[in-house]
């Protein structure tokens, strides 16, 4: 006799808990897949709309203001959260979160100073489209609310993922699927243009920070008479190699990272064609992008413990990642390739069509990055920042040199970034090895 199918589907939903609840690792990323993936399909759905409200240009000039807040942004707290995740007691978690705010206090008077004292002949050198001196403060300005949001999230985040709070994450990442998108919808239905498109990024990017600040910290308030600047002082010093090598390593990493490339892109050759990439790469690699990262999260939460107590599972761990990372990863690109010549122009307007080409360009980095991305803090957890740092260094002195040959030998947009993208592969390749050595002598 069958089931009925409500019966059945209850079998297979407690079958499924109890595997889940037997296998906490898989639980934790399950919930923050679901939050991630809803958040990412609202976002994948609403694009062609902003595709049809804004156009490749002032997408380009959104991709340069991305770009540059991602670079800064890594060094608001001077690296200090990512110590959240090794902190031994509640008491030095939250010293390490005050220690986290003053950075950030300090990085945005110095990075709101630097933002305004670039001169406007300058920019106007460097940056070919038509602007006015009033949007071009304004974007500075616009630069500094969202190097404190983001720079505040990432504080937010990292003090969850310690207390392995991912349910709560999940949800902030859904809030930035959907505000993002429909503030910059009704943005662009107001004619706002770029600047538009800007502010709901900053929206979107900032979504659900003071809850997921409220739902840790409120928790704890007991915690905060704790909080003491002799206490903040020692755990500075004791931390000293995140803001000495990590911050400044983590700057050169996000140089070496997409950042510089739609940067040079606007420059070298159109905002345009830096506007097609980053719709590729909002199509195609930031749905790995957001799985990659939510794996990242419970992957940082565990390898914090693995370090002193289970050397051998967590280079069990690292290798499951990696591996199953890479069938998922190879798989969307391959598929969003076959599909991308004949979709992108019928579903995000005739005006997209071109961004199929650079898609096609960049799908070897697409490929590296979102492999490496679940594990990518591994150095600075087994605390081998110079390891790291030197890596950094050596990926942005090959990705520069690529773009100065480029120049030279006066190659086409899609032809540099095709070069730059097998230049990205290649370095991914190498972090792995490194992190793979690494954990193989913690081992031992």
């Amino acid at each position: 006799m069958r089931w009925p199918l409500s019966a059945r589907f209850a079998a297979r939903r407690e079958r499924l808990r109890a595997t889940l609840a037997r296998r906490p690792f898989l639980k934790n990323v399950s919930i923050m897949l679901t939050g991630s993936a809803a958040g990412q399909l609202v976002s994948v759905l609403l694009s062609p709309v902003l595709t049809r409200l804004f156009s490749p240009q002032q997408f380009g000039v959104l991709s340069v203001y991305t770009a540059i807040l991602t670079i800064v942004v890594v060094i608001a707290s001077l690296r200090y959260e990512l110590a959240l995740t090794l902190a031994a007691t509640e008491e030095e978690a939250i010293n390490l979160v005050a220690v986290c705010g003053v950075a950030l206090l300090s990085t945005t008077v110095l990075v709101g100073i630097a933002a305004f004292a670039i001169p406007e002949d300058l920019v106007k050198a460097w940056w070919s489209s038509p602007y006015s001196f009033y949007r071009m403060t304004g974007y500075r300005g616009l630069l500094i609310v969202g190097f404190v949001c983001l720079g505040g999230y990432y504080i937010a985040l990292y003090y969850a993922t310690r207390a392995e709070a991912f349910r709560a994450i999940a949800r902030t990442r859904i809030y930035q699927g959907v505000i993002g998108p429909l503030s910059q919808i009704a943005f662009g239905l107001l004619g706002a243009g770029a600047p538009g498109l800007l502010l709901g990024s900053i929206f979107g990017q900032s979504a659900g920070t003071l809850g997921l600040f409220y739902g840790q910290i409120g928790r704890h308030r007991a915690l905060l008479r704790t909080v003491s600047w002799q206490k903040m002082a020692s755990l500075a010093r004791r931390y000293w190699r995140f803001p000495v090598v990590a911050s400044w390593a983590a700057l050169v990493d996000a140089f070496g990272g997409n950042q510089l490339l739609y940067l040079v892109v606007s420059i070298q050759y159109s905002p345009r064609i830096a506007g097609f990439i980053f719709l590729a790469e909002r199509i195609v690699a930031r749905p790995l992008s957001l799985i990659g990262t939510s794996i990242l999260q419970v992957f940082v939460s565990e390898a914090g413990r693995m370090v002193s107590s289970d050397p051998a599972k967590l280079r069990s761990r690292f290798y499951q990642v990696i591996s199953r990372q890479f069938g998922l990863a190879f798989a969307w690109i391959v598929l969003t390739n076959l599909a991308g010549e004949a979709l992108f122009p019928a579903v995000f307007g005739p005006n997209w069509g071109d961004a199929v080409i650079y898609l096609q360009a960049m799908s070897l980095a697409y490929l590296a990055q979102a492999i490496v991305l679940p594990v990518f803090h591994t150095l600075q957890i087994l605390e081998k920042q110079t390891i790291a740092a030197g890596w950094q260094v050596g990926r942005l002195v090959l990705i520069v040199l690529t773009f100065f040959l480029s120049t030279t030998f006066d190659l086409s947009a899609a032809a540099t970034i095709f070069c730059y993208s097998a230049v990205q592969a290649l370095t991914c390749t190498i972090l792995l090895a490194l992190m793979a050595k690494s954990i193989q002598r913690l081992q031992r």
